[in-house]
């Protein structure tokens, strides 16, 4: 995955470029997957940046379980460099 960002003891915050969003409508989308995900504690998707911000409970969701997740919509993620 990204460089996590803030962590707790049982989160963590990843980063990520964002594939496949082009608009408002696609960043909710996106985010309404993601949050619907167990073990994803929250998620923004921002259309204009190209970015995801994910917290997930830690060593419960791999990046290919969040990816995974999005391709059938054809959105994808890009782990950020550190």
């Amino acid at each position: 995955m990204s460089t996590p960002g803030n962590d707790t003891a049982s989160t963590v915050t990843y980063r990520f470029v964002t594939t496949g969003i082009t608009c408002a409508g696609c960043a909710n989308k996106a985010s309404s997957i993601l949050n619907s995900l167990r073990g994803v504690v929250s998620a923004r998707v921002d259309d204009v940046t190209n970015t995801a911000e994910i917290e997930v409970v830690r060593d419960m969701l791999t990046f290919e379980d969040l990816l995974a997740a999005l391709r059938p919509a054809g959105y994808g993620l890009v782990p950020e460099a550190a």
